[in-house]
């Protein structure tokens, strides 16, 4: 099988795994959430096909990331503590933050003071708010124009930095111009968008 067909197939596998435990999952995880799903329910509520869902759970088995298991005579699948920590690697690569058709004006503002020991995760802290198309007014200052303290609050607890991060809510920041051309130019912010806000 190339290399690509491969890649593909571990994508569309990655995306049934998480929506395979989106009924039983919040869309961030906690330690109380129950990571398990009945297989007929999942049979009734899919939009994939019988044969083609079974070649899913087949392929989640033996990489050890479900398991099945009988409880009141219903055959349940589980997520294994693999599988629960592969979910979150595909959803902290996937991760994007919803952008509403009205901006309400005001300005998320990340701030960090996160120690040298910790540089790493830091420095991939960084690297995510960049993906993410945040802006940089300092070296630990970002700014997103949408809500978004449930996906910083995601990508903290994972690195455990949760404490070396602040987020605030502004409406009025020094130099906004800029942030504003720049969320223009990422087409983050629309002038329609701006026009309505105003």
């Amino acid at each position: 099988m190339r290399d690509e067909q491969k890649e593909i197939i571990k994508l569309t596998t990655a995306k049934f795994a998480v929506g395979f435990f989106e009924i039983t999952m919040s869309p961030f995880f906690k330690a109380s959430n129950i990571y398990k799903q009945s297989t007929k329910k999942l049979l009734e509520q899919s939009r994939y096909d019988r044969e083609e869902i079974n070649q899913r759970i087949s392929y989640l088995k033996r990489m050890g990331y479900i398991r099945s298991f009988i409880e009141k005579k219903e055959r349940y699948l589980e997520l294994t503590p693999k599988g629960i920590k592969k979910i979150a690697k595909w959803q902290y690569e996937s991760l994007n933050i919803e952008e509403p058709s009205i901006w309400d004006g005001k300005w998320r503002v990340v701030i960090f003071d996160i120690p040298e020991k910790l540089r790493g995760f830091r420095d991939a802290l960084r690297f995510k708010l960049y993906e993410l198309n945040f802006y940089q007014i300092q070296k630990s200052v970002y700014v997103f124009p949408f809500p978004c303290t449930e996906e910083i609050k995601f990508i903290t607890q994972k690195f455990g930095i949760s404490k070396d991060v602040t987020i605030m809510i502004s409406e009025i920041i020094q130099g906004e111009e800029k942030m504003i051309d720049y969320f223009l130019k990422k087409k983050i912010l629309a002038k329609k968008i701006l026009a309505i806000s105003s």
